[in-house]
Parts: C-alpha cells; sequence; structure tokens
C-alpha cells in the first residue's frame, strides 16, 4: 500500500506544482495587461498563451467583462484554488490514510 501512497503523493505534488504555475501566469498576465497594455514581447506572448488555456474556456461559457474590466483572471484564480484545496489536498489525506 505504501507504493500507493507514494504515487498519489507524487502526483498530488505534480498537480499542485502545475496549478501554482497557472495561478502565476494568470496573475502575471492581467498585471501585465494593466502595466503594458500595447507592448508585446516574447514573455509576455509565453505568459498569455499558458494563461489563455484556462481563461479562454472560462470567457467562452461565462460573460466575465463588466464594463472594460474582465473578471476571467479572478474566476479562473478562484477555480484552481478550489482544485488545490480540494483535489490536491484530497490526494494527500488519501495517501497518508493509506500509510506513508
Amino acid at each position: 500500500m505504501f507504493v500507493i501512497a507514494n504515487l498519489l503523493i507524487a502526483l498530488a505534488s505534480i498537480l499542485r506544482i502545475v496549478i501554482v504555475f497557472f495561478e502565476f501566469c494568470i496573475i502575471v498576465s492581467a498585471l501585465l495587461s494593466f502595466i503594458m497594455p500595447f507592448q508585446y514581447n516574447r514573455f509576455r506572448g509565453f505568459v498569455d498563451s499558458v494563461a489563455n488555456i484556462i481563461l479562454n474556456p472560462i470567457r467562452r461559457f461565462i460573460p466575465t467583462v463588466i464594463g472594460n474590466i474582465d473578471l476571467s483572471p479572478m474566476i479562473a484564480f478562484l477555480i484552481l484554488m478550489f482544485l488545490d484545496r480540494f483535489l490536491v489536498q484530497s490526494l494527500l489525506d488519501l495517501a497518508y490514510r493509506l500509510g506513508v
């Protein structure tokens, strides 16, 4: 059982890293859109393309623009926080109950 527990811990750790990476990209993308709205470089292109993986489905299903403010980064951040607190923590709790 400890092998399955270690596998779940590794999976939860990788999932947490991916979630934190997406959260970072969403925050940086939102900040860059306020700081440099019309300037574009390779770093911003990378950050925007990674953030849009999460943001585009939210924008497609939920009208998130109020005035000129796009609320999809906030909604995406809340969804990622929920996944981190619920899914990752559930995997870790299950792993510890299996006997690490």
